[in-house]
């Protein structure tokens, strides 16, 4: 009876405490278990599991509604599955929980960026690189850069990618873009300049070794453009873009060499006597052979030593491409393998060759041009 008694008495408090704070224990740390149930909730999103994703963060949502990590966390789920609106509205309400909070403004950048939103993105992530102690400037410059990029701001994107360079010196990624940017505005020298930055915190790749050839074409030396080809050849000769160089090759005119007419023979009768000189002069087509330049010489090797590689059947050439988020100028004459100039000429780019996301391209000469 007394065991009873005293079970009772344990389960009363136990109750007590629950009611008293609520609908948990005094030791019970909400703050803690929203944020566990939000790293849970991402990684479930990561994952592709959206209704165990979606579950986790209603749940953290439920021990701490003034969270701004929570409705942090909800906004990028909306964001993943579609839902604008909503994510407008918890990136909304997470920046009004934590105005400070360079993360969260980098993010809501992005968003806003990516749905067309420019201005707006622009004066967050300006927000966030502004913020004191805020370790990731560069990255956010980036983020302004591309975002510039996809709205046809060019000049804006270099400045950007600039800027994150000071933040940042040896990033990668932001030098190899940044010598895209080059490259599509005909800024060679910067380009070269800006891809040796990058040869020295990245390995050679088809990429690098291809914008290498850009820039050397693009710089009239035709004979390093070769060197590059070669080497693009000899390291990555399975690479999609070897076999584009070997396409490019087979495109260029290729020099006309005359071949030296053999002498011919001067019969003399038996007995008679003959100049030494009229027997080995030789036809005036030879004296008049033009000299090849190396440069040529260099891109007919190249053509030359590939010439039995098995071509796959060439699909037929759109006549026009859409600009895809991530796509500029230069990534787009790489994969129709047209010049930057020609695709500026066709569609009446500026020399900067700025393009939109969603915007139409001509694959084709306007006189080929149709609706």
């Amino acid at each position: 009876m007394r065991i009873c008694l005293v079970l009772c008495l344990v389960l009363l408090a136990g109750c007590v405490s629950e009611n008293q704070s609520g609908t948990f224990g005094n030791s019970f740390d909400q703050e803690e278990a929203a944020q566990t149930r939000v790293s849970l909730g991402l990684t479930y999103l990561k994952n592709g599991n959206y209704s165990q994703a979606k579950q986790n963060l209603d749940k953290a949502l439920t021990f701490a509604p003034r969270s701004a990590s929570t409705h942090y966390g909800l906004a990028y789920y909306y964001q993943v599955v579609g839902e604008v609106e909503r994510a407008a509205e918890s990136y909304e309400t997470a920046m009004q929980l934590a105005p400070e909070d360079a993360d969260i403004a980098n993010s809501y950048g992005a968003f806003l960026c990516q749905n067309g939103r420019y201005d707006q993105a622009k004066q967050f992530f300006l927000q966030a690189v502004n913020a004191e102690q805020y370790a990731n400037s560069a990255q956010t410059y980036e983020n302004m850069a591309l975002c510039a990029q996809s709205q046809g701001k060019g000049e804006d994107a270099i400045q950007y990618l600039n800027n994150a360079l000071k933040h940042q010196p040896g990033r990668a990624k932001t030098l190899f873009i940044l010598t895209e940017m080059y490259v599509a505005t005909e800024q060679f020298e910067l380009a070269s300049q800006t891809l040796k930055r990058y040869e020295k915190v990245a390995r050679v790749s088809p990429d690098s070794l291809w914008m290498a050839i850009e820039i050397a074409t693009g710089q009239g030396d035709l004979a390093t453009a070769a060197n590059y080809g070669d080497m693009l050849l000899s390291m990555y000769p399975d690479s999609a873009l070897a076999k584009l160089y070997i396409e490019r090759q087979k495109k260029l005119p290729q020099p006309v060499i005359k071949k030296k007419s053999k002498p011919q023979a001067v019969v003399t009768p038996v007995g008679s006597e003959r100049s030494s000189a009229s027997s080995v002069t030789p036809t005036s087509q030879a004296i008049a052979q033009p000299l090849q330049s190396s440069a040529d010489t260099s891109l007919q090797n190249s053509a030359t030593s590939v010439s039995a590689v098995p071509e796959s059947p060439s699909e037929p050439q759109p006549a026009f491409h859409i600009v895809q988020p991530g796509e500029n100028l230069y990534r787009i004459s790489v994969k129709y393998n047209i010049k930057l100039k020609t695709l500026k000429q066709w569609n009446d780019l500026d020399e900067n060759g700025s393009v939109k996301i969603g915007m139409k391209l001509w694959l084709a000469p306007p006189a080929s041009q149709s609706n």
